[in-house]
């Protein structure tokens, strides 16, 4: 199938209604769709799942506000008690939690009240904890809302067993440390809520970060820690000398330290075996995700506590399955501490979608190798190219060939800046466009633009990014299977269109 084309507003590579990537052409199109203007929005019936509801997901949620007599009420379905009574608990009575069917919960607010309304549908994209859009097509079959479900290869055995045993494998632990999840930002939070837990219980309050964390992970921190906890940012991450001093200057108050590696989009790695050494000698936690490079290319698991990582990205590399997993290291002195917790807070992945990634997880490494490879010569391509301005990608890095598997490389994706113009070279090149990366078809995105779009449109915004050493123009590739030199001619018709802009 040639996913190196031009794709209509709304398209996706692939015909399933579960496509977690809705493509969106030009850069009208992407401000449009951050301004929620009625001509983007009416056509994009999905999404990226977190940010935009699928349309049986709205459907199923009619359905029920309906036959439970609940006119005037809106709200969203949770498939988790826990996570239903924690919004509950953070926004309060005004918020209703119901069981709708075993365990799936319809939580309700009055929906005149729109402040309510949008903080509660913040609460599920910051926690990951909605209902997928395969359960709610099986409950529409099951109650003759739709006449039947998507036909699509599945993984007929235990799903769940597979997933977990190829994780463990993936990631060099027992299975039993594995918690899959509804999606990745589920298992950051179910991580955090049991480091939080933990170490709040011992008097623990100083927590962390390290570079420009993915947009939800920064805001769980940000919003979700107490008042008597704090919270510091340093951006250098490669410092790794400053960064030591800093963490035993908290002494016996670290909590715990965060970290993506690599980061996104800067695509930074830092020392992960000398910054564990230090976070252990002062009894913090370090969680570590490596989302961007994925568990088959990165190996960290060694040098953290806790990890957590997307599987919508690489695993699921058919773009189409949301889920994540959390995995836990026998090795931590405080293993037997969080090993307790963990379980708690996360909410569990579905088994139809279980089933579905399962299949894609077989094929997953095959894709990777041949995505790691066209990746690095992208990457050769581009760091000559008199379009560009500068490539942020990993793979020379010493901190890269020290955590770098077997399979070699550090994922699929690379950040540039451009001497010309941005808008001119994404609306030139002809591929799928839109969030999420580590998919087998090659992805282009202007991530500050999805993700920070309130930071690109006002300058105190765009000086925060650019202390934080990020381009607010900024375009982030994920690299695809493709055969290289598509791949390449498609990118190099872009690099043409922003010098001549």
């Amino acid at each position: 199938m040639n996913s190196l084309k031009p794709y209509p507003l709304g398209a996706s590579f692939c015909d399933s209604p579960h496509s977690v990537i809705r493509c969106l052409p030009t850069m009208a199109d992407v401000i449009d769709y951050e301004e929620h203007e009625p001509r983007v929005m009416e056509v994009l019936s999905a999404g990226y799942p977190r940010f935009v509801v699928h349309i049986y997901i709205k459907q199923l949620l009619e359905f029920y506000l309906e036959r439970e007599g609940l006119v005037g009420r809106a709200g969203v379905l949770i498939p988790s008690r826990r996570a239903s009574e924690d919004a509950r608990s953070r926004f309060g009575t005004g918020v209703v939690v119901q069981a709708v069917e075993d365990a799936l919960y319809l939580v309700h607010v009055d929906g005149s009240d729109a402040a309510l309304v949008r903080r509660l549908r913040k609460f599920v994209q910051h926690v990951g904890c909605g209902i997928s859009s395969r359960q709610a097509e099986d409950l529409l079959v099951r109650y003759g809302q739709l006449a039947e479900v998507y036909a699509e290869v599945r993984y007929t055995g235990n799903a769940r067993a597979c997933v977990e045993a190829e994780l463990a494998e993936q990631i060099a632990c027992p299975k039993a440390d594995v918690l899959v999840c509804a999606s990745g930002m589920n298992a950051f939070y179910a991580g955090y809520r049991a480091v939080e837990e933990l170490q709040r219980s011992r008097g623990r309050t100083a927590w962390l970060q390290l570079g420009w964390l993915y947009l939800d992970s920064g805001v769980i921190l940000k919003e979700y820690l107490g008042a008597e906890q704090t919270l510091e940012i340093c951006y250098a991450v490669a410092d790794i000398a400053a960064i030591e001093e800093k963490i035993r200057a908290y002494g016996e108050t670290l909590a715990a330290v965060v970290v993506e590696c690599p980061s996104n989009p800067l695509i930074q790695m830092c020392d992960l075996e000398r910054l564990a050494a230090v976070v252990r000698a002062a009894g913090g936690v370090l969680l570590v995700d490596p989302s961007v490079a994925s568990m088959y290319c990165v190996d960290v698991l060694p040098y953290a506590d806790l990890l957590v990582t997307s599987l919508t990205k690489y695993a699921a590399i058919e773009g189409d399955v949301m889920a994540g997993a959390l995995a836990l290291n026998r090795e931590s002195p405080l293993y037997g501490d969080l090993v307790q917790r963990v379980s708690a807070y996360h909410t569990p992945a579905y088994g139809r979608d279980l089933s579905r990634l399962a299949h894609e997880m077989q094929q997953a490494p095959e894709w990777v190798t041949q995505i790691i490879e066209n990746a690095e010569q992208l990457y050769r391509y581009l760091n000559t190219h008199a379009a560009v301005k500068r490539v942020h990608y990993a793979a020379d890095s010493d901190s890269a060939k020290a955590l770098s598997k077997a399979m070699g490389g550090v994922g699929a994706v690379l950040s540039i800046e451009l001497k010309g113009s941005m808008p001119a070279f994404y609306d030139a090149v002809q591929m799928m466009k839109g969030p999420s990366f580590g998919t087998r078809f090659s992805l282009l995105s202007p991530f500050m633009y999805l993700a920070h779009y309130d930071l690109v449109t006002s300058e105190v915004g765009r000086a925060e990014l650019r202390s934080a050493g990020i381009a607010p123009e900024l375009i982030r590739i994920s690299v695809g299977a493709e055969p290289y030199v598509e791949i390449e001619a498609a990118i190099a018709a872009g690099l043409e269109a922003s010098l001549q802009a």
